[in-house]
């Protein structure tokens, strides 16, 4: 039955904006919402039950929040109740950033903003669908601009100096950029007490480092643009994708990666985020599983790997 909601609308220069970042098959951009509405409640389900074992506080809330969730993460697979399943899903979400706020962490935000877009969809209209999709494009674009910009305007990039003192401020980091440094620099980094003020210094000699530090910031910053485009947007897309996977799994910043990841699925000619589903819900039940100690190997996963 068609929904007697007024659709939402973007007329004028706004429209012709968004447009660019459109699909032009209305079945397609149904199913792509479909599936990356799934993912966007089971991703949701799954952090939120990943975050209790580490939490230093009163977990009451957060397991509310988190069984809370899965429920509408069961939800969102019956066609009654599919469109309705986000929605109830917000509560949970401001409630979860009420007890974090103000130490939230950002990658949080980008889930919050995404599935309040997703919530404008499914009202019986392909209009509404096509502007969401555009909306989630936008979203994905913007926030991989930004991260190029906020490194540029950041200038501890241009010479490598902030990944060397990730190298020495953090294993996991060090496991994947000092790859680029020699095992003598790597020693001489994590000799710092990085949380004594005048540590230092973080400057070093590696051509590698320092062109790897660049391309970065340089590809986050083109390659949005480029997703936009039609004609490139395929191929930015899985740059941007290999992009994100090859630094975010050095990291070991697994929620970030799965998160934006299925964004820049969005752009794909094909429903990838739908494909990839059933091998994203067997991950999240062995991260829970791995996390609560009830697989019997080594937990590599901690805090800010969610």
């Amino acid at each position: 039955m068609t929904s007697s909601a007024p659709p939402v609308q973007a007329t004028g220069a706004l429209s012709r904006l968004l447009s660019c970042a459109g699909e032009t098959d209305p079945a397609l951009t149904e199913s792509k919402l479909r599936a990356f509405r799934r993912f966007l409640l089971l991703y949701s389900a799954a952090r939120s039950a990943l975050w209790i074992p580490f939490l230093d506080r009163d977990p009451s809330g957060f397991i509310a929040a988190a069984l809370w969730l899965a429920l509408c993460a069961a939800l969102v697979f019956r066609p009654q109740t599919e469109h309705w399943a986000p929605r109830l899903a917000l509560p949970a979400l401001a409630l979860q950033l009420f007890l974090t706020f103000p130490l939230t962490d950002n990658h949080f935000y980008l889930e919050v903003l995404a599935l309040c877009l997703v919530c404008l969809a499914g009202r019986g209209r392909a209009e509404d669908d096509a502007l969401v999709l555009q909306g989630l494009h936008w979203l994905c674009a913007i926030v991989l601009f930004q991260t190029g910009l906020q490194k540029l305007l950041y200038g501890h990039y241009l010479t490598g100096d902030f990944l060397a003192f990730m190298v020495a401020a953090q294993d996991r980091f060090g496991d994947l950029f000092g790859l680029l440094l020699s095992a003598d620099t790597v020693v001489a980094l994590r000799s710092h007490d990085v949380f004594r003020t005048g540590a230092g210094p973080f400057r070093v000699d590696s051509l590698p480092l320092v062109v790897a530090s660049n391309a970065v910031w340089i590809a986050e910053l083109v390659l949005p643009g480029l997703l936009l485009w039609r004609r490139t947007r395929t191929a930015a897309m899985w740059a941007a994708l290999a992009l994100v996977v090859g630094i975010q799994t050095g990291a070991r910043e697994f929620g970030f990666m799965i998160l934006f990841s299925n964004l820049l699925l969005l752009f794909a000619p094909g429903n990838w985020n739908g494909r990839i589903l059933p091998i994203l819900g067997i991950v999240f039940v062995l991260a829970i599983l791995l996390v609560f100690g009830l697989m019997p190997i080594d937990n590599f996963l901690d805090p800010g790997s969610l």
